[in-house]
C-alpha cells in the first residue's frame, strides 16, 4: 500500500477518534440549553449523557472481539456509519425520549470506535511505529476533549443545541470513505471465536439496573417497586455476570485478571478517574449555567482548563514515571484532585471566574497523574493479556462516568429541593418582613409558591422570575390601602411631615370663608397626592430590598446545593487514594 493511501487511511483513524472524544465533552456543555428546550426535569436530561457512556461502558469490549474476529476495518466502518446515521437521528429528535433512545445507539457507535484505531493505525505503520502513532492519537484525542467544551458553546451561540449533534456528521461521512480507501482489512486469529453475549447482557443489566435505581429513585421513591426491582435487577444481573464469566471459555471481563492486585487497583482507580472528571464537565457546568446564569459559550471557557490541565498532566506524569513508581505519582493525583474538588465546594455565587479556571486546572493536573493508573494496570498482566485488561480498564472508566452522572445528580436534585424549600421560606419571611401593602403581598406569595411548583425539578426559572416581577410590580402600583412607610425611615419622616401640613392646611381652611377656603381645596388634593406618592416611593423601596433578599437567599441556597456535591466527589476520591499503594510493587530481582 501506498504511503499516501496509509495517510488518508490514517486521517480516517484519527477523524473517527476525534469523532468519538469530542461527543464525549460536547454534549455536556449543552444539557442546560436541551432541559430548557425540551422543558425536561434535571434527572431526565442527564439521560441524554448518561446512556450514552452506559453503551460504551456494556460494548467496548465485545466491540473490540468482534473486530478481531469478523475484520477491524468491516467492524470500524459500521462504528463510524452507526455514529453519523444516529448523530443525525440525534440533531432531528423531536422529543427527549427520542433523544435519548438516539444516543443509546450512537454509544454503541462510540463503543466501535474507541479500542479499534489504535491497533488499526499500528497494522497501517508497523509495530516500530507504535510509540508515534499513539502519540499522535493521544495528542488528538486531548485535542478534541479540550476543544469539545468551546466549540458547543460556540454552536450554541450562535446556532442551536441540534448542531451540537450535527457537526458528527460531515466528520463521518469524510472518515468513513478515508478509512475505506486507505485501510486494509485485518485480523486477529489467535483469540477466541466464541462471543460473550450473556456476559454482556448481564453486565448492561447490572450497570442499567444501579444507574436507573440511582437517578430515579427520588422520582419514584426510594421504597417504590419500579427501584426496588431496579436494584434487584442490577444486583441478580451483577451475581449472573460474575458467575458466567467463570463458565465461559471467552469471558468479556476474564475474572482471573484481578488476581493481579496491580489491576484490579488501578481498574478502581481509573474508574474513580472517569467518577470525578464528570464534576468540572457536567455538574459545575449545571451551575455555571443555571445558578450563575452564564452562557454556554462562557460556562466553556470556565471548564476547558481542565481538559487543558490533564493534556499537560498526563505527560508529565508519564516523564516522570521513568523516574517515579506510578503508585507515588497516582497517589499524588488523587490528592490533587481531591483538593481540586474541595475548592470548587467553596465558590459561591459571587466568587471570580479566575479562582473557578484555578480550581479546575487543579482538577486537571490531578486526573492527569490519576490516568497513569492505565498504565499501571497492564504493566504486570502477561502479554497475552495487555489488549482484554486494556479493554476492561477503559470499561472501568465509562462505568464510572455512568455512576457518578447517576449518584451525583441523584445528590444534587435533593439538594436543589431542600434549597428551593428553604428559598420559598425566606421569600414568605421576607414578604411578611417588609412593609407591603396586602395586595402585593398575596400576589407576591401566590406567585412565587406558582413559581415553585412549575419548576419543582430545575434549577431554572429565569422566565418564571420576569413573569412574577411584572405582576408584583402592577399590584404595586395600586393605591387602594397602601401601607405608612416604614417607621424611622426617610420616607416616614417626610410623609409624616407632609400629613402635619395637610393637618395644618385643613384646620386653616376649615376657619376661612368659604369662598376663600374653595380656592385652597385643590392645594389640600395636591397635598394628599404627595403623601400617597411618598407611600407608592416607600412600598417601591421595601419591595426593591424584599426582591435583593430572596434573590440573595437564592444564590445562597442553590450554592450551597451544588457544593455540597463537590465534597461529596471530594471525599469518595480522597477515600479511595489508599488503592494507589497497590499499582506497583517491586519486582524481585
Amino acid at each position: 500500500m501506498s504511503k499516501t493511501r496509509k495517510l488518508f487511511g490514517f486521517v480516517g483513524l484519527v477523524l473517527a477518534m476525534f469523532m468519538g472524544a469530542l461527543d464525549a465533552t460536547i454534549v455536556n456543555i449543552a444539557l442546560p440549553d436541551i432541559m430548557k428546550h425540551l422543558n425536561s426535569s434535571l434527572t431526565d436530561t442527564s439521560w441524554v449523557s448518561t446512556i450514552y457512556v452506559l453503551a460504551m461502558a456494556a460494548f467496548i469490549i465485545t466491540a473490540s472481539k468482534l473486530a478481531d474476529l469478523y475484520g477491524r476495518r468491516l467492524v470500524m466502518l459500521i462504528g463510524v456509519a452507526l455514529f453519523g446515521i444516529f448523530s443525525f437521528a440525534c440533531m432531528t429528535a423531536s422529543s427527549l425520549g427520542l433523544l435519548i433512545c438516539y444516543r443509546f445507539f450512537q454509544g454503541i457507535g462510540g463503543a466501535i470506535l474507541t479500542p479499534l484505531v489504535l491497533p488499526m493505525g499500528i497494522a497501517l505503520f508497523g509495530k516500530a511505529n507504535t510509540s508515534k502513532v499513539t502519540a499522535v492519537i493521544g495528542a488528538f484525542s486531548a485535542l478534541a476533549a479540550a476543544s469539545g467544551p468551546v466549540i458547543g458553546g460556540f454552536i450554541i451561540n450562535w446556532a442551536s443545541y441540534n448542531w451540537i449533534f450535527g457537526i458528527n456528521i460531515p466528520i463521518a461521512l469524510i472518515s468513513f470513505v478515508l478509512i475505506l480507501v486507505g485501510n486494509e482489512e485485518s485480523y486477529d486469529f489467535s483469540i477466541a471465536k466464541e462471543i460473550d453475549w450473556l456476559g454482556m447482557l448481564f453486565l448492561t443489566c447490572a450497570l442499567g439496573g444501579l444507574t436507573f435505581g440511582l437517578l430515579e429513585g427520588r422520582e419514584f421513591g426510594w421504597t417504590s417497586t419500579i427501584i426496588l426491582s431496579s436494584f434487584a435487577i442490577s444486583l441478580v444481573g451483577l451475581i449472573l455476570l460474575i458467575f458466567v464469566e467463570g463458565k465461559v471459555k471467552s469471558p468479556i471481563i476474564e475474572l482471573s485478571l484481578f488476581k493481579e492486585k496491580t489491576f484490579t487497583a488501578s481498574s478502581i482507580i481509573y474508574m474513580i478517574f472517569g467518577f470525578a472528571i464528570i464534576v468540572p464537565s457536567l455538574i459545575l457546568n449545571y451551575f455555571l449555567q443555571n445558578v450563575r446564569g452564564f452562557t454556554a459559550l462562557h460556562s466553556a471557557y470556565l471548564i476547558v482548563p481542565t481538559s487543558l490541565a490533564i493534556a499537560v498532566g498526563m505527560p508529565l506524569a508519564t516523564k516522570m514515571y521513568q523516574k517515579i513508581s506510578a503508585k507515588l505519582l497516582i497517589g499524588i493525583g488523587m490528592f490533587i484532585t481531591a483538593a481540586g474538588l474541595f475548592m470548587l465546594s467553596l465558590v459561591q455565587f459571587e466568587t471570580s471566574e479566575s479562582i473557578i479556571i484555578c480550581c479546575n486546572v487543579i482538577i486537571g493536573l490531578g486526573l492527569g497523574f490519576m490516568a497513569m493508573s492505565m498504565t499501571a494496570s497492564v504493566k504486570y498482566l502477561p502479554v497475552t493479556k495487555a489488549g482484554i485488561g486494556s479493554g476492561i480498564i477503559n470499561a472501568a472508566r465509562y462505568i464510572g462516568q455512568a455512576v457518578s452522572m447517576a449518584l451525583l445528580v441523584t445528590i444534587l436534585n435533593g439538594n436543589i429541593s431542600t434549597a428551593k424549600d428553604n428559598i420559598r421560606h425566606d421569600a414568605y419571611v421576607q414578604i411578611d418582613k417588609h412593609v407591603l401593602s396586602d395586595s402585593v403581598k398575596s400576589v407576591a406569595k401566590m406567585e412565587i409558591k406558582e413559581i415553585f411548583d412549575s419548576t419543582s425539578k430545575t434549577t431554572d426559572s429565569s422566565k418564571k422570575q420576569n413573569q412574577i416581577l411584572t405582576k408584583v410590580k402592577a399590584a404595586a402600583k395600586k393605591t387602594d390601602n397602601l401601607p405608612l412607610p416604614k417607621k424611622g425611615s426617610d420616607y416616614r419622616k417626610l410623609y409624616d411631615a407632609n400629613s402635619q401640613l395637610v393637618a395644618g392646611s385643613e384646620k386653616v381652611v376649615a376657619n376661612l370663608p368659604k369662598q376663600i377656603s374653595s380656592a385652597l381645596i385643590p392645594l389640600s388634593q395636591g397635598q394628599a397626592q404627595l403623601g400617597q406618592g411618598i407611600q407608592l416611593l416607600a412600598q417601591k423601596e421595601e419591595l426593591t430590598d424584599t426582591f435583593q433578599k430572596i434573590k440573595d437567599s437564592k444564590n445562597k441556597n442553590l450554592s450551597r446545593a451544588f457544593n455540597q456535591v463537590f465534597i461529596i466527589a471530594s471525599l469518595i476520591v480522597l477515600i479511595t487514594s489508599p488503592l494507589a499503594y497497590l499499582t506497583d510493587k517491586k519486582v524481585k530481582e
